[in-house]
């Protein structure tokens, strides 16, 4: 008899602890789900302000701003970013670019509460299809991707040398040095006429105009959140 009330008595200890743990557990998984929405609404709440601060140069159809923040920049026909194995911004795209980084800066920093969640500011750079002369198909691709990666890194440069950066007190140039970046992506993201992804989209003809540019992407850290909870749901 001793034996059974011994035996229940481990069994219930064991259970206690199962239970305990599986409380912890929820706790844990509510944590990092609360986070994930907080995510969620700063995201949404970037957007909307964008949205709104540029809503002129959208509804004109300068400016294009993706669902995940992303900034592309469209000018008339005729007109370009980049000339053609050229990696500086033409002087119209720099005074695009002149009006639109200090509104830009001014929309992410109007609320402190973002850069707890704003993993990088990514320049990306592009280029279109056409062939350098006498290279194969893995040069002409290496090539290409120095031309996008010139071309993100000068966009960047611009940005440093723009009065938002130099007249900016120490801790603000040392946040902008922290969350902007600078990529280049070659050829592999061109875009068709209707401002589409040509891998992605029925019409895979590029627009070698409109894929030679640099889109400006707010990356968060959500994914990294997510990962950890199906980490934890794993263990």
């Amino acid at each position: 008899m001793l034996s059974n009330k011994s035996d229940n008595s481990n069994w219930l200890s064991l259970a206690d602890m199962m239970t305990a743990l599986m409380v912890i557990f929820m706790f844990i998984a509510i944590n990092y789900i609360i986070q994930v929405i907080e995510h969620t609404f700063v995201e949404e709440d970037i957007y909307n302000k964008l949205q709104t601060e540029f809503i002129s140069e959208i509804e004109e159809g300068k400016i294009e701003l993706g669902p995940d923040g992303a900034v592309r920049f469209n000018i008339d026909r005729g007109v370009k970013l980049f000339e053609m194995s050229s990696s500086e911004p033409t002087q119209t795209f720099r005074k695009l670019l002149s009006d639109f980084l200090p509104r830009y800066w001014a929309v992410l920093k109007s609320d402190s509460s973002y850069y707890d969640y704003i993993k990088e500011i990514r320049i990306e750079g592009h280029s279109d299809v056409v062939r350098f002369v006498n290279s194969t198909n893995e040069e002409n691709y290496l090539r290409n991707l120095d031309l996008s990666q010139r071309r993100a890194a000068n966009v960047l440069k611009f940005l440093r040398q723009h009065p938002i950066y130099r007249n900016a007190p120490d801790w603000e140039k040392e946040r902008m040095d922290f969350l902007f970046t600078s990529i280049g992506f070659s050829y592999a993201r061109t875009l068709n006429k209707g401002g589409n992804y040509t891998y992605l989209d029925s019409n895979n003809i590029p627009d070698n105009q409109l894929s030679r540019r640099v889109e400006f992407r707010i990356v968060t850290s959500n994914e990294k959140l997510i990962k950890e909870i199906f980490e934890l749901g794993e263990k």
